[in-house]
């Protein structure tokens, strides 16, 4: 075996995942906020109870992952994680998630209680956004860790990668489709200092070389799914730069809620340092719509309506 071009990891499944986020659940206070902010947003964690992996019930199957914490308002909340890569749902897995959480609340162990699905992007389906309390995506996680100090991170990212290749669309190559809106982007954009500085795979993204405008903050295209059922995500990210203070990353969020609002079909993410406003894009509705003829034309129409949002205030609010 080759260990300097070797991979690390060539396939992780469930089991590993779920290892690392207790691991991460255990090791990081930062982790442990950041997640309780993405599954609980109406909590805030004052003091963390412990996880434990496969937590089992008699009768009701088991919990991939569980956690607790106290809130700052003194009540002890758990936290029970769905972790899916491609594996089908059992009946009633979601139903007994719910049954397991009730149970211990009724017996006195925790004062309330979350379900939560981890999975990739891929994954997640219309029935998922509906059933479980909140989903947490491996492409968050993976974002997250990018700016992670933790000792690990790097490592944990090849885990995650490895196990979102082994999703419900592993090999989705969407070079095509990016490329086609690049191009229809740039053409009909009418902000002349955006230029193309991400080309990935999956992802596509644009910053401006306007001198006012912040280096950080990027215009982002990311596909979950190719074709006419899939599904695509379009969002504004503070980057992690060299010399990107914290306080520097807060002014900047703080500029973009000032607009927010203006955009109803966005949602706000405030305690995200990266993708902190998006919106999806189904391709189904968006060719079904008179207005356009494919749906790279609703994707484009979405980052246009972003930029041409955001762009301005950010020059006209400059940091620097």
């Amino acid at each position: 075996m080759d260990i300097e071009n070797g991979e690390s990891i060539a396939s992780a499944g469930e089991q590993e995942v779920d290892f690392i986020l207790v691991q991460l659940l255990e090791t990081s206070v930062d982790f442990r906020q950041w997640l309780v902010r993405q599954a609980v947003p109406e909590l805030e964690i004052s003091r963390y109870l412990g996880s434990v992996m496969h937590a089992t019930y008699a009768g009701e199957g088991e919990s991939d992952v569980e956690f607790g914490f106290r809130s700052v308002s003194g009540d002890r909340h758990l936290v029970l994680i769905e972790d899916k890569i491609d594996a089908s749902k059992q009946p009633d897995q979601v139903e007994r998630y719910f049954n397991r959480g009730q149970y211990r609340v009724d017996r006195g162990s925790w004062d309330s209680f979350t379900v939560c699905l981890v999975a990739p992007e891929s994954y997640v389906s219309d029935e998922d956004e509906a059933e479980f309390d909140s989903i947490l995506r491996y492409e968050d996680v993976l974002d997250y860790l990018e700016d992670a100090t933790h000792d690990s991170a790097a490592f944990f990212s090849t885990v995650f990668e490895s196990g979102m290749r082994r999703g419900r669309s592993p090999t989705t190559d969407a070079s095509g489709v990016l490329q086609s809106i690049a191009d229809q982007f740039q053409t009909k954009t009418e902000i002349s200092d955006l230029v193309q500085t991400v080309d990935l795979k999956k992802r596509a993204g644009f910053r401006s070389t306007h001198p006012q405008h912040p280096d950080a903050v990027q215009y982002d295209v990311y596909i979950g799914e190719t074709g006419e059922s899939g599904r695509s995500t379009v969002r504004l990210q503070i980057a992690s730069i060299e010399g990107l203070t914290d306080s520097e990353r807060e002014a900047l969020t703080a500029i973009a809620s000032q607009h927010v609002d203006s955009l109803s079909n966005y949602e706000w993410h405030p305690h995200r340092k990266k993708n902190i406003i998006n919106t999806k894009v189904w391709h189904e509705d968006a060719v079904q719509d008179p207005e356009y003829d494919s749906y790279v034309d609703a994707i484009v129409d979405e980052l246009i309506t972003l930029s041409e949002t955001f762009h301005p205030l950010f020059v006209e609010n400059s940091i620097d």
